[in-house]
């Protein structure tokens, strides 16, 4: 978890008084700045497909309702580098922070063995995926840009690949799992009365994955839900397993939203967006704007043949405005 917004966030939060309000503040502005309500439209590129942001939304709120949760899966201990907790803000609103007692349920798993090229043949009490029978039904799982079978349904974004797999019981517990997330490789076991673990998947990703950055949750009576990390952004899955069910490529939508974009890619795409529009509406681009500013300030400059004058834009050619033998480029 990231705390360098935490100052500003607690400001707002102080401001605010209540919790109500500094959420309408945060979705506001997702609603004012960005793409993040807007459906996806066949005229547009911009916003979400049905359904795609109230998923994004619930999956990050489901990651801290497991974390603030007893019945969580084991993580390993905080380091004792940790720093301590500050002192509670004067004016904000009562929260009691969470004791240190409680373990998350959402564990990245983390490595430090060498990359696996293949999965062994034959692992001990090793149980075929074909025969592992959920109570739970696959079909009204997530599968967008990925696909779903009769244990599993997987969805991929540009980022990540999420998996939601069914258990052999619904009664499982997280403390009852053992989940192993390595670069390219993922093993799943069950705990036994008799303490030994029974292998209830082990198979070989379709691509690289970033085991430090990958999750797991389990939501009681529903599924377990894997979000891996991927290792080569932009790279499009056409299965969740090597040699399990495909999708041909051409079915995957590969647009990619605003929120998808880093900083400078975001400001690219905005000022293209910008100047389409400007174009639009017979007005002048953010270039021409850039150089029309640079233009006004020369014109009252010592030396001009305008000094002295009002500007008048009429007499500026900006789709012309280089020399004779100059190139824009």
């Amino acid at each position: 978890m990231d705390d360098k917004f935490d100052g500003p966030l607690l400001g707002i939060l102080q401001n605010c008084g209540e919790l109500e309000p500094f959420l309408e503040v945060v979705l506001g502005f997702l609603y004012r700045k960005t793409d993040f309500f807007r459906p996806l439209s066949s005229d547009q590129s911009m916003g979400f497909p049905p359904g795609v942001a109230r998923e994004k939304l619930l999956k990050v709120f489901k990651k801290y309702e497991n974390l603030g949760s007893p019945a969580t899966a084991p993580r390993s201990p905080p380091s004792n580098n940790h720093p301590p907790t500050p002192p509670a803000t004067p004016g904000l609103p009562s929260i009691t922070p969470r004791p240190n007692s409680v373990t998350p349920s959402i564990t990245p798993s983390v490595t430090t063995t060498e990359v696996p090229v293949s999965v062994p043949a034959q692992p001990e009490q090793a149980e075929p995926m074909e025969q592992i029978q959920g109570d739970w039904s696959t079909s009204n799982w997530d599968h967008h840009n990925g696909g779903v079978t009769e244990n599993y349904a997987w969805s991929q974004t540009a980022q990540d690949v999420e998996l939601k797999m069914a258990l052999p019981n619904p009664n499982i517990k997280a403390s009852d799992l053992k989940i192993d997330i390595k670069p390219y490789n993922l093993k799943i076991q069950l705990k036994q009365e008799n303490a030994a673990l029974q292998t209830l998947l082990e198979e070989k990703l379709h691509s690289l994955v970033k085991p430090e950055e990958s999750m797991w949750s389990l939501h009681k009576g529903e599924c377990l839900q894997i979000n891996f990390e991927k290792g080569r952004d932009g790279y499009w899955w056409t299965a969740m397993f090597e040699g399990g069910h495909t999708i041909k490529l051409d079915s995957i939508d590969t647009t990619r939203y605003m929120h998808e974009f880093g900083q400078d890619e975001r400001a690219c795409v905005q000022k293209l967006m910008f100047d389409q529009q400007q174009k639009m509406q017979g007005k002048p681009t953010s270039d021409e704007l850039t150089t029309e500013e640079i233009l006004k300030k020369a014109w009252n400059a010592e030396g001009s043949p305008f000094a002295g004058t009002e500007y008048d834009r009429s007499k500026i050619n900006l789709s012309n405005s280089f020399p004779p033998g100059a190139s824009g480029t």
